[in-house]
């Protein structure tokens, strides 16, 4: 206990002061601390110049199950993964789009869940790792039959959750939302007996409870990056985990001169990790005719880790001929989730004016010729430029 309490310490003193710790994979030994106020200067951010040839993955349309209503992916290299807020998690072909299997049950019961936030597919072992809201235990399915194998139990309760899993050694990393009064810990390991390796306790980056609240963790790099998203923002930082640590790499200053922090003022933000760049999406507040705040559409600052030279960038999908207004760069990829009916329009569009490789223009085409506005989802995945 002793030891958690220096660590305590150490970690809100860090998150206060921001001037300590490295950028992983980079030289430069410092934190980097961008002051919004100060960054002028604009830029246009081709999206093709960040991303290598996209993926075009019409999913199954042949039968009722294999119909999506969720948005949120999880990849591999040979398997696609959409869950939503209640509906089953779905399995399919990567290379075809063709849907394989239900993942589990949507249920109250145990072993089963009713809102999946995160989940991992572990082809090595043959595995799918579901992460619920509330989530008390980790489920895991057999990927080839999509049955529950077992129930491991988390050693904290996690409202809101990011993990990673060793496939080797089975063992588990789990960030959580850190509510006050229901958890002390922020992140902990424990081994694939489930007994606890390290933990961290909370300390400044405790919560009172609010679902608005996100755990921000993007995968685009080997690092396991984490940061909390919070309604009405607050000073903080864009952290990596570490045994035993929250180790600190970015943070941005929102105020001006002697300003001092208040809810009303600080916009909402999110931070992106990626192998070259740091994203911040800025939101700022609108005070509205009622007297309450709201959030205008984001602004993105991005900050070179090399040079930490920062810039506002305005993004724009050149190869589909778009302006892009959010940046869902996660596992590693661009990745979005179309409709059939904005795909369709888009497809056209794109075909005419983006800036497609012959196999894109192919793939876009033959998507086209097969489906319909009734037709199942399509995913667009972009590997990142390394």
């Amino acid at each position: 206990m002793k030891h958690y309490r220096i660590l305590a310490i150490i970690i809100a003193c860090i998150a206060t002061l921001t001037l300590i710790s490295c950028k992983s994979g980079h030289d430069n030994d410092r934190i980097i601390t961008v002051n919004l106020s100060e960054v002028n200067k604009k830029r246009v951010v081709n999206l093709s110049d960040w991303v290598s040839v996209p993926e075009f993955i019409a999913l199954d349309s042949s039968s009722e199950d294999a119909y999506t209503e969720g948005g949120n992916c999880c990849v591999s290299d040979n398997y696609i993964g959409i869950y939503g807020s209640s509906q089953i998690y779905k399995l399919y072909d990567r290379k075809t789009g063709k849907f394989l299997r239900n993942i589990g049950k949507v249920g109250k019961n145990d072993g089963e869940y009713s809102n999946v936030y995160n989940s991992v597919i572990d082809e090595q072992n043959s595995r799918v790792y579901i992460l619920s809201w509330n989530a008390k235990e980790l489920l895991c399915h057999d990927l080839n039959t999509g049955e529950l194998i077992e129930a491991r139990p988390l050693k904290h309760n996690v409202p809101k959750g990011a993990f990673v899993i060793d496939p080797e050694t089975g063992e588990l990393t789990v960030a959580t939302l850190p509510f006050e009064g229901e958890n002390e810990t922020v992140v902990w390991k424990q081994d694939k007996e489930d007994n606890v390796l390290w933990e961290v306790p909370a300390g400044d980056l405790s919560l009172v409870p609010d679902y608005s609240h996100e755990i921000v963790g993007a995968f685009n790099t080997e690092d396991f990056d984490f940061s909390i998203s919070t309604w009405g923002g607050r000073v903080d930082s864009l952290y990596v985990v570490k045994d035993g640590f929250l180790k600190p790499i970015f943070t941005m200053n929102f105020l001006k001169g002697n300003q001092k922090a208040a809810s009303s003022v600080l916009p909402n933000h999110t931070y992106t990790l990626l192998p070259d760049h740091i994203i911040t999406s800025v939101s700022m507040p609108v005070r509205r005719a009622s007297g309450y705040y709201s959030y205008g559409k984001p602004v993105f600052v991005v900050t070179e880790r090399e040079t930490e030279h920062s810039y506002v960038a305005d993004f724009t999908d050149d190869i589909l001929n778009r302006k892009l207004e959010y940046l869902p760069f996660t596992q590693g990829y661009y990745m979005e989730v179309f409709t059939a009916e904005d795909f369709i329009k888009i497809g056209k569009l794109a075909l005419s004016e983006g800036k497609l490789s012959g196999t894109s223009k192919a793939r876009i085409s033959e998507i086209l010729k097969a489906i319909t506005p009734e037709s199942n989802d399509v995913i667009l995945l972009a590997p990142l430029k390394r």
